[in-house]
């Protein structure tokens, strides 16, 4: 049987012809812009890779009054 996959994708149209975003891929928390439908489909079937899972911490701010 076949894996679901079950991604977040954010959607950001520059203008008519140009269509930009961010794809997350919600079991991973591995995300990737995409330029164009063909950069969108590359990723969603697995023919561009994801980049690596970043884990960032906050930086302490500093609270002297």
């Amino acid at each position: 049987m076949r894996q679901i996959h079950s991604y977040v994708i954010r959607v950001y149209r520059r203008d008519t012809d140009t269509l930009a975003g961010l794809v997350e891929d919600v079991q991973t928390g591995r995300s990737a812009p995409f330029q164009s439908l063909a950069d969108l489909c590359d990723l969603l079937s697995g023919r561009k890779a994801f980049a690596r899972r970043t884990t960032t911490h906050p930086t302490p701010r500093s609270t002297t009054s």
